[in-house]
């Protein structure tokens, strides 16, 4: 499996919004899928993750530091997920959704194994459960291109 962040650089809409962290955790860069540190700059900024057209698509608000940093790139799950309530929501090869849950960060390991043990299942968008905001995608694998 391989989870990916937004890219960089990212294309910035006219309609960003400097922020400041005030606290932490609590201010998600979707790039480099860390939580600010207090003092950091963000963008909130609108962003559709679909690569697919789809009646799902859902363009939505995500923070991004607004400083360059690195989109994430590991083997392992990042906190920013792992220690949040998340909505998952399962993608087919069509770009349709397939099923949906809410999960606790701590289970996400074990749920993304099951989702992708079915052949039906393309990639997944991984959302923050209260907010509703896009978190990560996660791919079967890294040639996966839905």
């Amino acid at each position: 499996m391989r989870l990916t962040g937004l890219p960089a650089p990212l294309q910035l809409s006219a309609d960003r919004v400097r922020r400041v962290a005030d606290s932490s955790p609590g201010w998600p860069c979707r790039r480099c899928l860390r939580d600010a540190q207090v003092g950091e700059v963000l963008l909130l900024l609108s962003y559709d993750p679909w690569t697919v057209d789809s009646p799902y698509r859902q363009p939505g608000p995500v923070f991004v530091h607004e400083r360059p940093c690195e989109p994430w790139a590991g083997d392992a799950l990042p906190e920013q997920q792992t220690s949040r309530l998340l909505s998952v929501r399962v993608i087919d090869h069509h770009g349709m959704q397939i099923a949906g849950d809410v999960v606790l960060g701590t289970h996400l390991p074990a749920r993304l194994v099951q989702v992708f043990s079915h052949e039906a299942t393309a990639f997944e968008h991984l959302h923050n459960a209260g907010p509703g905001c896009f978190a990560a995608r996660v791919d079967r694998d890294a040639t996966a291109t839905a």
